[in-house]
């Protein structure tokens, strides 16, 4: 297939950009399309994505090629090719709209929408990420395999079985029944069931729950495997310190999919970092809290010694300390990220966060000491059992923030509704109506006004944040407005319009039992393998 000049223009300055391509040679008879769902320079800084792409690459027989939508086609980066020169068409879902944007791919490749329309020759659709680990069932009907927990276990195994199945001329069917036998691996063609109730098995094969597969962090630590100049973070060399979370805030859906806790080891660390390629200006450290890491000291060491900046995610308010703000500044860190989430100590112990809510404007005083020019703080509104009295004390807060900041530390405060989110403790609680979002956040953008010019207020929409929710909490009767959605351009919203009495029990009116939700099917504690071959 030709491309046009501007697509191949495209495609010829990412990879001037990048180091650390892989372009395998050889005989590969697993082909390996691993979709861009997000713009390039975001979902190159995704280490997911990248984790997907050097483990597929790592497997025998296998090549996996970047597929991106650049101009007006997809293309792989790797070798020019069209999407439906791939046997398999992978994708690393972390955001709920990226399941549009799927559905939206497929069809531009010409690939059948929905699973059960796909023959012999058509590409196997797998897909996993934190979005299909938590409830795959909105997407269900357009995926064939969803991988369910962590890749080194499911990417090795996947690709065992399609060698032992379609790579020896096996059926579609014999190579989807041998992966759902295997933790980690659900296969939505094998499931069925009436509306609005958890899927069932349809043959003896499929597993009532599928396990989450989840592997000891004994290996090499996951890290970056190209470095670009044009990603977000440009110039990044990405290390996963730890995966999971020690706080198990009850609406956060990643501390569940992503746990149990495991720390990557120190000494792997410091050789990973140590071997970090010398296009990277910075190494970006990666973990849902970063304090979480016993070693966080030793590590920010070990990258000072390799002369690179740091660039780290969140802290947790209760456990950072003037000796790791130090160490921070020194490794040329000048902004860091904070999630107070509330200024009521009540509504603090309710989400499960043991903090002082003085202890955040010590540690902005500190940060003002320490040389710190920015903080972005996230905070939520329309917490379950959140009163008129919680949000005056969250106003009250960013006052004292900002007499605290005193000037010197550039203050971004970012405001979102509270989102109930599958697999927490909190998924059955209903969220806040878009009228009272909309009043809470013009309240607190007269108070932000009233205090300082130099305050950032920033939010999600509420209706970015209603179609969240609807695709976190919804099952297969949603796939036919998600198809709508992605091929006629229109807001899922819209696409619902006329099922508001439904729309109002999933969000507003939750009283779901356990026994119905979507994501029953998933069994939601870990189930710890080995990677295939590992002993």
């Amino acid at each position: 297939m030709a491309f046009s000049r501007d697509t191949e223009k495209i495609r010829a300055e990412l990879l001037a950009s990048e180091s650390g391509t892989l372009e395998k040679t050889g005989d590969c008879p697993l082909e390996v399309g691993l979709l861009g769902l997000s713009p390039y320079e975001l979902i190159t800084g995704s280490l997911g994505y990248q984790n997907a792409y050097r483990l597929f690459n790592l497997q025998d027989g296998s090549r996996c090629e970047r597929l991106f939508e650049l101009g007006d086609s997809w293309i792989s980066l790797e070798s020019g090719r069209a999407a439906r020169a791939f046997g398999v068409l992978a994708a690393s879902v972390s955001y709920e709209q990226e399941l549009i944007w799927l559905v939206r791919a497929l069809h531009k490749f010409g690939v059948p929408l929905r699973a059960d329309e796909r023959g012999e020759h058509d590409p196997v659709v797998f897909c996993g990420g934190p979005v299909i680990t938590a409830n795959p069932e909105p997407a269900a009907p357009f995926i064939d395999v969803c991988a369910i927990g962590d890749g080194e276990y499911l990417v090795p195994g996947f690709a065992q079985c399609w060698h032992a199945t379609l790579g020896g001329g096996g059926s579609r069917r014999d190579f989807l029944e041998r992966l759902a036998g295997r933790p980690g691996f659900y296969v939505p063609s094998l499931y069925g069931g009436a509306p609005a109730e958890p899927p069932v098995p349809l043959t003896d094969v499929a597993p009532e729950r599928v396990p989450r597969a989840v592997v000891p962090l004994a290996g090499e630590p996951v890290r970056s495997t190209i470095i670009s100049s044009l990603a977000h973070f440009r110039s990044m060399f990405m290390v996963e310190i730890a995966r999971g979370c020690r706080g198990r805030c009850k609406f956060c859906m990643v501390s569940q999919v992503n746990g149990p806790f495991r720390a990557a080891g120190l000494d792997r660390l410091v050789e990973v970092i140590g071997k970090a390629p010398s296009s990277a200006r910075s190494v970006g450290l990666v973990g849902a809290n970063l304090c979480d890491h016993p070693r966080l000291g030793e590590i920010l060491e070990a990258i000072a010694a390799r002369g690179c900046r740091v660039g780290v995610s969140s802290l947790r308010i209760g456990t950072l300390d003037s000796a790791l703000l130090r160490r921070l500044r020194s490794c040329g860190v000048h902004s860091i990220t904070l999630a107070p989430e509330s200024a009521s100590p009540r509504l603090l112990r309710a989400i499960g966060k043991f903090y002082d809510p003085a202890r955040l404007m010590e540690l902005v005083r500190r940060c003002g000491e320490e040389g710190f020019t920015g903080m972005k703080l996230y905070y939520l509104i329309g917490l379950p059992g959140e009163t008129d009295q919680d949000r005056a004390m969250m106003a009250g807060q960013f006052r004292e923030l900002a007499a605290v900041a005193g000037g010197r530390i550039k203050l971004s405060l970012s405001v979102n509704p509270f989102v109930p989110k599958p697999q927490t403790a909190w998924q059955d609680c209903s969220m806040m109506k878009t009228a009272e979002v909309k009043k809470v956040f013009r309240e607190l953008k007269k108070t932000v006004a009233a205090i300082s010019r130099e305050i950032d207020l920033s939010w999600q929409s509420p209706a970015q944040a209603t179609a969240q929710a609807v695709l976190s909490l919804g099952g297969r009767e949603l796939a036919g407005a998600i198809e709508t959605s992605a091929l006629e351009g229109v807001r899922l919203l819209d696409c619902l319009a006329g099922q508001q009495a439904g729309l109002d029990s999933l969000l507003y009116q939750r009283e779901r039992l356990t026994s119905a939700h979507p994501w029953r099917v998933l069994e939601c504690e870990p189930s710890l393998v080995q990677s295939p071959g590992s002993g």
